[in-house]
């Protein structure tokens, strides 16, 4: 009949897995599952996250869309004194990765981009005879990401690594080694390439030009 519109509703098993997540992603990002969680701050879903009771968010915190907050405590039979300590005002970028076992502090006012992964540790590779997925994780090196700092799109910090104050990593740089505080750096593995003498920016020599 014209002038009728059907409405067309998705299977009942669509509506019940759609229920489901919401639901799931409901308990993932609830506020009381934290160890500390300040006033106005927000993850907002979907996001994984493994060890919500090792995690501490400041106030004003912002975790966008596609996180994985992977906090562990215990992995293959061994234990771990972990914790993340994420400061007030810090915002987390879509689908931004951080993997934990021992202790990752972000102080406050960074500012995380879409796609950087933040790890203190990393898979054992060393035993040729076994995959490396059975080789559990190597001991962990605490990370630190000074206040006010910059990680660009699509780079990476690695265990052990300390940013300073106001540190500039641009995209896709992979940080090995600790930042100066107001200091830019890029490439992979990371470098200075620029740097603040107390008085002016100054160029630091390097086969690519500062951003």
């Amino acid at each position: 009949m014209s002038g009728i519109r059907r409405i067309v509703r998705p299977p009942l098993h669509a509506r019940l897995s759609e229920r489901r997540f919401l639901r799931w992603s409901a308990r993932e990002t609830g506020s009381d599952r934290f160890a500390a969680i300040g006033a106005r701050s927000v993850v907002y879903p979907p996001a994984l996250i493994i060890g919500h009771h090792l995690i501490s968010l400041g106030s004003d915190v912002v975790v966008h869309p596609g996180a994985f907050l992977s906090v562990i405590d215990e992995h293959a039979g061994r234990r771990y004194d972990a914790s993340l300590t994420i400061g007030d005002g810090v915002r987390i970028g879509n689908d931004v990765v951080v993997a934990c076992c021992g202790r990752i502090e972000i102080a406050a006012r960074v500012l995380i981009a879409d796609r950087v992964f933040i790890g203190d540790t990393y898979h054992e590779y060393r035993d040729v005879e076994r995959a490396i997925v059975d080789q559990g994780l190597h001991d962990p090196r605490p990370v630190s990401i000074g206040r006010g700092a910059f990680l660009g799109i699509g780079s990476a910090v690695l265990a052990g690594v300390t940013l300073g104050e106001g540190a500039y990593v641009g995209a896709h740089a992979v940080v090995t080694e600790d930042v100066p505080a107001h200091a830019v750096v890029v490439g992979n593995p990371a470098r200075v390439v620029r740097r603040w003498d107390g008085a002016e920016w100054v160029g630091v020599e390097s086969s690519s030009p500062a951003p």
